[in-house]
């Protein structure tokens, strides 16, 4: 069909005026169509997806990031942990087999037990005891003879002043190492009994000679410290006349009876030795006399193995310091003859006293230790320090 004839058919015509007809009512109708939703909320909408989306990507990067800290940093740490368990295994082993190695036994006594008279070293060579001690001094220290051993001192001294001049000729005292329990406790003591042939002589009178006051005491060793070189003793003596010697006439012994109360220090240095004596002189049944108290500190250190010298200074008074003053300056000397000998001898000189008169002092004297067989034989076989025969 030609163009012409198709622009002037009456049913194309027709069909383009309904199409126009139906326009036209269609704009003309109010809408019935909701209202578009506004361009804001969809704005907001898109927004929030697109923080979920970044906030959901940097969740997955830390998640990521956190995975990977832990693969490069745990697991080569995890595979050092049995290295490094080994290797604390390997060094504690090894400080406990130092500590094995370095474990000593424990030392010897710094100070050792003193052997009176001659006791050995730990090369096994004599030495002799250097604490000073009565005699030759009149200081005594804490040590008592062993259990069973005797000791025994033969001295001759004299008292040189102007007033009065005394002598002991032979002064015997006589001691004996016991070993008593008491509450189950072993107290090392000594047993002590001295006296002296004696003579005392004033000016234009004549020397009077007889037994002079005896004495009997109990050395008691209670402390005894090697490691810190300390002992003490208590040393209760009581000195009395010997019946039927006329010793009170003679002017050889005071009046009835005196208590005497000691007590003995001693202490170990490296090169000196120091032994502190406290004495409480108590007179009984002679109420002319007053109680007195004794100080005295002796020092003493050997010069050779076989030589010891001492020195004591010793102050006697009453206790309100006005009767019976005198102090004393005393020097000692030992020298070892054999093994179970030594030779003393002491000087000394007062260097106040309350009758004015200066006092002069000399002595000289053996001693002997005296032990059973046996016990001697044991005692020789201890070489070191700090055995005790």
């Amino acid at each position: 069909m030609s163009s012409g004839r198709w622009m002037n058919n009456p049913f194309r015509n027709s069909r383009l005026l309904f199409r126009k007809q139906l326009v036209w009512s269609y704009s003309e109708r109010p809408s019935t169509r909701a209202a578009p939703l506004p361009i804001v909320a969809s704005r907001v909408s898109v927004g929030e997806l697109s923080l979920m989306t970044v906030l959901s990507d940097g969740l997955s990067s830390i998640a990521e990031l956190v995975f990977l800290s832990l693969f490069v940093v745990v697991i080569p740490a995890l595979a050092q942990a049995p290295e490094s368990s080994e290797g604390q295994d390997q060094q504690s082993q090894q400080q406990q087999s130092t500590n094995e190695q370095t474990v000593k036994p424990p030392p010897s006594p710094l100070f050792p037990k003193h052997h009176r008279g001659m006791y050995k070293n730990p090369l096994g060579l004599p030495i002799i005891d250097a604490t000073p001690q009565s005699p030759p001094l009149e200081v005594d220290d804490p040590s008592v003879p062993d259990k069973g051993e005797y000791e025994l001192n033969l001295t001759t001294h004299a008292d040189f002043s102007k007033e009065l001049r005394t002598f002991d000729f032979l002064f015997v005292d006589a001691n004996y190492g016991i070993v008593p329990k008491i509450f189950g406790h072993e107290l090392p003591t000594q047993v002590k009994v001295e006296f002296p042939l004696a003579g005392a002589k004033k000016p234009d009178d004549p020397m009077r000679v007889g037994i002079g006051s005896a004495k009997f005491g109990l050395k008691v060793n209670f402390f005894n410290n090697r490691h810190k070189g300390v002992y003490v003793s208590l040393y209760p003596q009581i000195e009395f006349t010997v019946p039927s010697t006329e010793a009170v006439e003679k002017g050889l012994a005071n009046p009835g009876q005196t208590l005497i109360l000691p007590l003995l220090v001693q202490k170990d240095f490296r090169h000196i030795t120091v032994v502190a004596n406290g004495a409480v002189n108590k007179p009984i049944h002679d109420p002319k006399r007053d109680t007195t108290g004794t100080m005295d500190f002796g020092f003493g250190r050997p010069l050779t193995r076989h030589m010891a010298a001492m020195a004591e200074v010793r102050f006697t008074s009453t206790f309100d310091l006005k009767c019976e003053r005198l102090l004393v300056v005393n020097f000692g000397l030992m020298r070892s003859l054999r093994d179970n000998m030594v030779l003393y001898a002491n000087v000394g000189r007062s260097i106040f006293s309350d009758g004015g008169f200066r006092h002069t002092y000399v002595g000289v004297g053996v001693k002997f230790e005296l032990t059973p067989k046996e016990q001697n034989q044991r005692r020789l076989e201890k070489t070191t320090y700090g055995q005790t025969p």
